[in-house]
């Protein structure tokens, strides 16, 4: 039996984010996911770092302090890329009464074919690849210690006889801990019920077009009752969309390529851009649209699931690692 403080189950975002930052505090940490790092609802996120926090949502508080903490994540690990691009915004559901307005649309964004006449501009807005980000997070926790396991399923969580969780089950094997972290996104239920703790989910899938373009078409974010794009420095740019009931790769295929035309018809020099993929992803949303985040009612459990995950996998990591810190003074 091997034995370390803290597993984490679940390598994307959220689980690679506490990984590394528990690690950087001493903390010996075991990180386990059933694929390669990012593979669930991380490789299927636009990744926008800094929308707005006034949403009436659980998460408000959370979302205040998320961009500050990627900031901070973004000077402590060398090679971890923000693009701090900026977000130009407008229409009903993203611009918000009493926000600073610009007249300067169509220096911010030229290729616009259709620019309002005032839109909100969210200089400090940004974004990340998600999955670089979660494989550069572990490579830095790593670099502290981190133990790595891939591959590896985590069939259901140990307990002793008195009901403390006190490591996972992989295959035949248990790793021991003292606390067990689940950020295993919509895993996290079936693993949380395997110790008593009921972990509700709704289905909550979105769809991520990506497209080909020529570079340099959209130069930050770009989002508004129609559409939300971004750009890579290579022409890639995401476009996610609300899911509409797809229930075939055909049905993929033709949102894909009506996505195309909009993004062809919104921009100028666009028209030689190509659909490149088309995919679901699956958020993990609890059924009471809160986060789980903290220690659960079964000792050694710390749960760690909440969206969007991208926006607050910084903050979380930093929560988990001072409850962690914290529980390990009490025990002592």
């Amino acid at each position: 039996m091997v034995s370390r403080e803290v597993i984490v189950v679940g390598a994307g975002i959220v689980g690679s984010s506490i990984a590394y930052q528990l690690a950087v505090a001493g903390v010996s940490v075991t990180l386990v996911d059933a694929a390669l790092p990012g593979s669930g609802a991380t490789k299927h996120s636009f990744a926008w770092i800094g929308r707005s926090a006034h949403d009436g949502s659980p998460e408000e508080k959370l979302r205040s302090l998320g961009r500050d903490h990627w900031y901070r994540l973004a000077q402590e690990v060398p090679d971890l890329e923000m693009h701090w691009t900026g977000a130009l915004v407008w229409g009903e559901y993203f611009s918000h009464d009493g926000a600073p307005k610009t007249d300067r649309v169509e220096m911010i964004e030229p290729h616009l074919v259709m620019p309002p006449h005032q839109s909100e501009h969210r200089a400090d807005d940004g974004w990340l690849d998600p999955v670089r980000t979660t494989e550069c997070l572990i490579r830095a926790a790593q670099r502290h210690g981190t133990s790595v396991r891939l591959g590896s399923p985590v069939s259901r969580l140990a307990r002793s006889e008195e009901g403390t969780v006190i490591g996972a089950v992989l295959g035949t094997e248990v790793l021991s801990a003292s606390t067990v972290i689940v950020a295993a996104g919509t895993g996290s239920t079936a693993l949380c019920a395997t110790a008593g703790i009921d972990l509700p989910m709704v289905s909550s899938p979105s769809v991520l077009v990506q497209l080909q373009a020529p570079p340099g078409i959209v130069r930050g974010i770009v989002a508004n009752d129609e559409f939300e794009a971004r750009q890579s420095a290579d022409g890639t740019t995401l476009m996610p969309l609300e899911y509409t009931g797809e229930t075939s790769r055909e049905d993929l295929r033709r949102t894909g390529e009506e996505t195309l035309r909009l993004f062809q018809g919104s921009f100028h020099g666009a028209s030689e851009t190509k659909l490149k993929s088309v995919e679901i992803g699956w958020r993990p949303m609890l059924a009471n649209g809160e986060s789980a985040i903290g220690y659960s009612s079964v000792p050694g459990l710390y749960t760690a699931v909440a969206h969007p995950g991208i926006m607050l996998a910084s903050v979380i990591g930093h929560i988990a690692t001072k409850a962690i810190l914290a529980q390990r003074q009490t025990n002592l």
